[in-house]
């Protein structure tokens, strides 16, 4: 059985450290296997194979993918990246990715459920994809870049006050109060330094 995807996932800094980044919203978890600008490691997807593993991660779904289900993935992958971007940075939402994400939406999803089953394919998984996309850019005021001036990941700002300011506690919230402790101790003993 088809389980409701969560969001977040394991990324690797630089450094080598993986880390938990949970972006908010299954479309841009979506877009972070690769359809942001970046460096070509930050790419994910190689090849249909790795679309296959997405499906099956995420809705736990065994769904085949061939040459166009994968150029079809790409295409709205890319589309909700650039509208991220250009919706975090307070800039109006590109037409053209609107209209990509907006025709994969429309599409027939995976319904709910109790007794008799449709199963998935990577259309209805797109479309799934496509109107999470809808919804989540449908709140431009949560879409934001983390504080931090040394990172720019984005994400879907859901905390119940919408007052989310780093893309991970974890990692960049930690290494600014580490930063501010540090400072403060300095300037308390200024004779230390």
């Amino acid at each position: 059985m088809m389980s409701t995807p969560t969001t977040g996932q394991w990324l690797d800094a630089p450094d080598g450290r993986r880390w938990w980044f949970d972006s908010g919203a299954l479309a841009f978890d979506f877009a972070y296997t690769g359809g942001f600008e970046g460096p070509p490691e930050w790419e994910h997807w190689h090849g249909p194979a790795d679309v296959e593993r997405w499906w099956r991660e995420r809705f736990e779904a065994a769904v085949p993918v061939d040459g166009t289900a994968y150029r079809h993935a790409r295409e709205l992958r890319d589309a909700i990246a650039r509208a991220v971007m250009t919706v975090a940075r307070d800039l109006p939402l590109p037409d053209e990715a609107a209209a990509v994400i907006d025709r994969y939406a429309a599409m027939p999803d995976l319904p709910p459920q109790l007794g008799a089953r449709v199963e998935p394919t990577s259309d209805r998984l797109l479309a799934v994809i496509g109107r999470d996309a809808v919804t989540s850019l449908g709140r431009p005021d949560r879409v934001r870049i983390c504080a931090a001036d040394d990172c720019a990941l984005m994400y879907l700002d859901t905390s119940r006050a919408g007052s989310r300011t780093w893309c991970s506690m974890r990692r960049c919230g930690n290494r600014h109060k580490i930063r501010r402790l540090r400072e403060r101790r300095a300037a308390a003993n200024p004779e230390e330094n």
